[in-house]
């Protein structure tokens, strides 16, 4: 079922499709004053890193999951230190995994979360080169043995749909059409430091599109496809899907945008009309998935981390009342997972989960949802590094996906979402993955 080139059909189609390919651009600023900014009302796929500081000096950047990559933002404070082959930034970095160094080959920046690094918090000490100049920042100025340490990331958790499919942490697209074929967009980010201007350093992302290419056929056959993450522990992005008998398959990802051989998860799912998956809904660092059966009982089914599955329970009465039930991940940046409902009549309603595989309030963004033909939540599409606070946390925030009748593909960004239109000519796919 798997093709690496795009066929000549699939090619006529795929070049139909535009995206938004213009870079984009999001400032950071480290000061040594907390940063203000509007709560973010964002749909997020992410548990988001507190972008936290030691008095306004040091901070973490990053989403604190497998794949995910941490680095230290905007050190405004260390630009006028000394500059040495050991340290051209004038700074070193010591990154911690729940307080111990992890090892030399791992002390580079940017950090990349591994598999082993799941359920751990990781955190880095930074040193001055020269604290004792005046020019090397006031707060380090007379100290030579200053030690400047970021707090800690969230547990980490395993890769979920936000760190999509090259191994890279990217936001991605998987499109599946009627016939059946799977056709990846791969995004690239590149990180850019701009210049110091008093007191702030502003760093950048910038984003393209990769060619797209086709990454499956024949996958018509199956009536619900869905990404759980992570859902064998390996760090790479897996899809599952369903077939008319009510099989669930697993088809692992290789973190290169392609499938290793697939394997049955399950069998008797066709009792249930939605399969979502969430991310980590229990708060045990394992990804989960969620389905509605025809009653409107909502079945927690936790993941094991090794592609197998711990005991299923109810989390949910009444959900029958939703046409469409969606998993964007982290919506209020409180690090908890939600889920989305889309009731008959086009109003969309938000659900906050606990973490702790139960619910903590709901809301809901609206009507006039009817219209569109899939909405899924995915990831940061910008990567979002700007600052916003949120319930006392600065938040790296996430995105929803739609496509519209005109097959318009929309950015929403906020629980009263303004949608930014990022490509044209979707309508050609069934849904996203």
């Amino acid at each position: 079922m798997i093709s690496s080139s795009l066929s000549k059909r699939v090619l006529a189609a795929v070049q139909a499709v535009s995206l938004a390919s213009a870079g984009v651009t999001a400032a950071l600023f480290v000061t040594t004053a907390a940063g203000g900014g509007a709560a973010p009302a964002a749909a997020a796929d992410t548990l988001p890193l507190h972008h936290i500081d030691m008095d306004g000096i040091v901070s973490l950047i990053g989403m604190p999951y497998v794949g995910s990559e941490l680095r230290m933002g905007a050190p405004a404070e260390f630009s006028g230190c000394d500059k040495t082959e050991a340290a051209p930034a004038g700074y070193t970095i010591e990154w911690l995994s729940n307080g111990t160094p992890l090892p030399p080959e791992r002390q580079v920046e940017p950090l990349k979360i591994l598999p082993e690094d799941r359920g751990n918090r990781l955190s880095f000490n930074v040193y001055a080169t020269t604290p004792e100049k005046p020019q090397c920042g006031d707060s380090l100025r007379g100290d030579e043995n200053t030690l400047l340490h970021s707090k800690e990331t969230a547990p980490i958790a395993a890769s979920n749909r936000a760190m999509g499919w090259t191994g890279r942490g990217n936001f991605e697209l998987l499109g599946r059409t009627d016939d059946g074929d799977l056709v990846l967009y791969p995004r690239t980010y590149t990180y850019g430091l701009g210049a110091c201007d008093a007191g702030t350093c502003p760093s950048y992302e910038t984003a393209q599109w990769d060619e797209p290419r086709l990454v499956g056929i024949g996958w018509d056959v199956f009536n619900i496809v869905f990404s759980p993450g992570d859902f064998d522990g390996d760090g790479n992005n897996d899809i599952v899907a369903r077939d008319a008998r009510g099989d669930l398959y697993l088809y692992p990802g290789d973190g290169h945008g392609g499938w290793l051989k697939r394997s049955v998860v399950g069998t008797g799912w066709n009792i249930f009309d939605a399969i979502v998956g969430p991310g980590d809904f229990d708060g045990d660092a394992i990804n989960d998935v969620l389905a509605r059966d025809a009653e409107g009982d909502l079945h927690l089914y936790p993941g094991d981390g090794d592609g197998g599955w711990k005991q299923p329970r109810v989390v949910g009465t009444g959900w029958q009342v939703f046409d469409k039930i969606i998993a964007p991940g982290d919506l209020s940046g409180d690090g908890d997972v939600d889920i989305l409902g889309r009731d008959y009549t086009g109003y969309m309603h938000e659900y906050r989960s606990n973490g702790q595989g139960g619910w903590e309030g709901a809301g809901t963004w609206g009507p006039g949802w009817e219209v569109m033909s899939e909405i899924i939540g995915i990831g940061s599409y910008t990567h979002n590094l700007g600052e916003a606070i949120h319930w006392g946390h600065t938040v790296t925030r996430n995105d929803t996906i739609a496509i519209n009748p005109d097959g318009d593909l929309l950015k929403y960004s906020g629980f009263v979402p303004t949608d930014e239109t990022i490509g044209t000519g979707w309508e050609i796919f069934r849904s996203l993955i």
